[in-house]
């Protein structure tokens, strides 16, 4: 449990119960954002959008991911945890991205292809790091992942 001391200290146990409690407060929170405003794959979304900051979210993800929830909870909340890295500093209120949800799809064929060029045009012009910023940090919470499962592991090997 050395990956929990590290992120989220030693507590006394009345402490502990009430940071879990807003811990899983904070992912209720997220997935009802979630479920209202989830961004379209491949869009970057500015992380002041979130309902709770991005640091605490992951805290508080890894904490119910931890605490031995059900295996089909638990993929949701890695899911929900992978899913932060949509969510980046100083992108401003549109997002980047394609916005799929935005076309018109009701006009002709023709308009919806140049919407599509349009949106794609603008996208290359303002996204050209972000795509590699999204990536590695995919790629990081990928990482802070598997070290919860080894760390897990690990517990429940000494414990028994």
């Amino acid at each position: 449990m050395r990956m929990f001391s590290h992120l989220f200290g030693r507590l006394p146990v009345a402490d502990c119960a009430l940071n879990f409690v807003n811990a899983q407060r904070m992912v209720l929170d997220y997935a009802r954002f979630l479920e209202n405003s989830a961004p379209m794959p491949g869009r970057i979304i500015d992380a002041s959008r979130l309902p709770h900051s991005k640091a605490s979210l992951k805290q508080a993800l890894l904490m119910c991911i931890g605490s031995g929830a059900s295996n089909n909870l638990e993929e949701h909340l890695k899911a929900g945890y992978l899913m932060l890295s949509a969510f980046q500093t100083n992108v401003g209120d549109v997002g980047l991205g394609t916005d799929f949800a935005a076309l018109d799809l009701e006009a002709d064929l023709v308009d919806i292809v140049e919407q599509l060029q349009l949106q794609l045009q603008q996208d290359e012009a303002e996204a050209q790091s972000w795509p590699l910023d999204v990536r590695l940090e995919l790629e990081q919470l990928k990482q802070d992942l598997y070290a919860l499962e080894l760390e897990l592991a690990q517990s429940l090997r000494l414990s028994a």
